[in-house]
């Protein structure tokens, strides 16, 4: 994937940067990217170059070859809805990384590209601490003397200044600052450095959450600021940099105020507002919205907000303009019949009788109930083999006599399978689930606020997306098994107390959508059982059969009572997608990996800390014994960012899963 900066004049400078650092569970619009010129922030998915549009009527029109259109009507139609994204057509790859026969930094199509600006703004030279924006340091480099300066030979960053006084003509790399603001609402900004030289500590600040800095919110301290970045030799952490303005007209003396107690500023940006412009109100104050500092490779910085889907074979459901013309002829009282003839039999009259009963078709599906849809496909189609005819899905379900011992139904081996992830939106500071996200369309808020991923919002005719091939193995428990196993461990104090811990430290925690994520201690339960069973699959994969964690892939199918599945895949690309992952799908091989994994996860390193943990480990508490030498795999291949896992839950031996192996 080729990357444009487009920060400083119009020489385009490319970068080359990989197609999951665009659209992943980690990256995409509005992300920040580390690349060898420095940390560049991706721009809005209208704002990239891909995008060919002419200006007509009064609005942009965008029309994207379908070339780069990706197949999956279930998902279009899952998130083409009326509350949705209604004027959904289609959703578009990024562009191949192909380079130019003459350059190899330079793509094949310049217009098929995405484009990004540096981000945080501000650098400065380590030779002469010179402190400036990046626009200021441009207009120092394209104006020495002696050269014609380009924007290519400012990738990176280089110091004007330090090159004019050099002798030999040297211009030292800039370095970018570490951090940066964000707000609950997702927008991002720099610190306001212009005004630190004038700061204030220790003194009640309204503005400042706790209190520990105050800035001059309405002017720097000079006309002429002239800013240096110091850094002490004594001092590694914030106090031992400074800055300070250096013009000698300047009020502040070349007072040097460091960065101690930088993470407690907090910069209003707005009051938090219900839907009629009323100010909204807790504990009897006006709840206000604040920028806060971050590092910015920081997690916090960016979250996506993502969909994805297994292809299945679907007809796509009622277009808006048919259920436009469906509403008009149940107001005249027309029946299924009427209306089945008056569109020409173009759906099932099932499909249309749903509609006027409940108006549920072409609404966003919830994520457990979207999955049911793929869990019921895979373990309730008829026949040992499947094959649809894009080739798109091929699976064949292995005979199962032996393997109802281990609690599994049903082992399905999947050869091919697609892979569609959507980017809908971002969000900074907390995560959200695609599902929150759609509910309330990211117009409303109480914690946090969803980003579109374009200027359109939910009028966009594009998302971005990326479909992914490879191969996987499918497990589906027994849902009596789960069910008995967990009434008998009702009596053990032990299962409660961990079970009890759990669902307290989720209901507890910071982030909403971990508050919400369990309605039960029996479903936290069945989901810390099987998202167990899948890292310990993973790791004993990686183990026993060559296949390394951060090349797999899991996909959960957990909820009250319905689903009790997972599914570990990997994609073209990565090590084992050529067979051999799913060779490893057979009754025999599935009861040796399994037993192997169980008894690995019976020997852990860091026991008995690991395996005795009384109130939870890891990030919130929301593992109990669980942590790399066990348990934990790669972040890339864990849904649920190794959190809700226990061992015990499968070996321990009054009241594991397994304990009677």
């Amino acid at each position: 994937m080729a990357l444009q900066n487009r920060n400083t004049s119009s020489d385009k400078k490319f970068v080359k940067i990989q197609t999951r650092k665009v659209i992943s569970a980690y990256g995409g619009s509005g992300s920040l990217i580390e690349t060898p010129y420095g940390a560049l922030m991706i721009e809005d998915f209208d704002r990239w170059p891909f995008f060919k549009g002419d200006y007509k009527d009064g609005q942009w029109v965008i029309n994207i070859p379908s070339a780069f259109h990706i197949n999956d009507e279930r998902l279009l139609q899952r998130l083409n809805h009326k509350s949705g994204f209604s004027k959904l057509e289609a959703f578009v790859h990024v562009p191949d990384n192909v380079s130019s026969s003459k350059r190899a930094d330079i793509p094949e199509n310049e217009d098929e590209t995405i484009s990004a600006i540096f981000f945080p703004k501000w650098f400065y030279c380590n030779k002469c601490e010179c402190f400036k924006p990046i626009n200021q340091w441009w207009d120092i480099w394209k104006n020495v003397k002696g050269r014609t300066a380009t924007k290519k030979d400012f990738a990176p960053p280089k110091c004007g200044i330090c090159y004019e006084k050099s002798e030999k003509k040297y211009a030292p790399e800039l370095e970018q600052l570490r951090f940066v603001m964000t707000s609950p609402d997702g927008e991002i900004k720099d610190i306001p450095w212009e005004l630190w030289t004038t700061a204030q500590k220790a003194i009640k600040d309204e503005d400042s959450e706790n209190g520990s800095i105050l800035l001059d919110y309405g002017n720097p301290c000079c006309d002429k600021q002239d800013l240096r970045y110091l850094k002490s030799n004594k001092f590694s952490d914030l106090a031992g940099i400074r800055i300070k303005c250096v013009n000698e007209d300047c009020e502040t003396k070349g007072r040097e105020i460091n960065l101690a107690g930088l993470f407690g500023l907090r910069v209003f940006k707005k009051y938090l507002k219900d839907d009629e412009g009323n100010k909204i109100q807790r504990d009897g104050k006006d709840v206000r919205v604040f920028f806060k500092p971050v590092i910015r490779t920081s997690n916090s910085v960016y979250y996506p907000i993502m969909v994805s889907s297994i292809f299945l074979p679907t007809d796509k459901g009622i277009t808006i303009e048919d259920q436009e013309s469906i509403d008009e002829w149940i107001n005249e009282n027309e029946d299924a019949d009427f209306i089945y003839r008056a569109l020409k039999k173009k759906y099932p009259i099932e499909v249309i009788k749903k509609y006027i009963d409940n108006k549920q078709v072409n609404q966003y599906a919830p994520e457990l109930e979207y999955r049911l849809t793929e869990y019921n496909f895979l373990t309730k189609s008829v026949g040992s083999k499947y094959e649809d005819p894009s080739r798109n899905l091929i699976f064949n379900k292995v005979e199962n006599s032996k393997l109802s011992k281990l609690g599994i139904e049903q082992l399905i081996g999947i050869k091919k399978l697609k892979i569609t992830s959507v980017q809908t939106g971002f969000t900074r500071q907390e995560p959200m689930t695609s599902d929150v996200f759609m509910s309330d369309t990211g117009e409303t808020f109480t914690t946090i606020k969803g980003k579109f991923t374009s200027k359109w919002k939910l009028d966009t005719k594009y998302l971005p997306a990326v479909e992914s091939f490879g191969e996987g193995i499918f497990i589906s428990f027994s849902n009596e098994q789960i069910e008995k196993w967990i009434d008998s461990s009702l009596g053990s104090q032990s299962f409660l107390m961990r079970i009890n811990t759990l669902f307290q430290n989720a209901i507890n925690h910071e982030y909403k959508s971990v508050r919400e994520k369990f309605l039960s201690e029996r479903h936290l339960a069945r989901f810390v059982l099987i998202h167990t069973i899948s890292h310990i699959l993973i790791k004993e994969l990686e183990f026993l059969c060559g296949y390394p964690a951060t090349s797999l892939n899991e996909r959960l199918f957990i909820d009250e009572q319905n689903m009790q599945g997972l599914l570990i895949y990997t994609v073209a690309g990565a090590e084992g997608s050529f067979g051999g992952l799913v060779s490893q799908a057979t009754e025999q091989q599935i009861t040796r990996i399994l037993k192997s994994a169980l008894n690995r996860a019976s020997d852990c390193a860091s026991d008995p800390i690991c395996y005795n943990t009384d109130d939870g480990q890891g990030i919130g508490g929301l593992n109990m014994a669980a942590c790399y030498s066990c348990t934990l795999v790669p972040e890339n291949a864990c849904e649920e960012f190794n959190s809700f896992l226990d061992r015990a839950l499968l070996i321990d031996k009054d009241y594991g899963f397994f304990k009677k192996l």
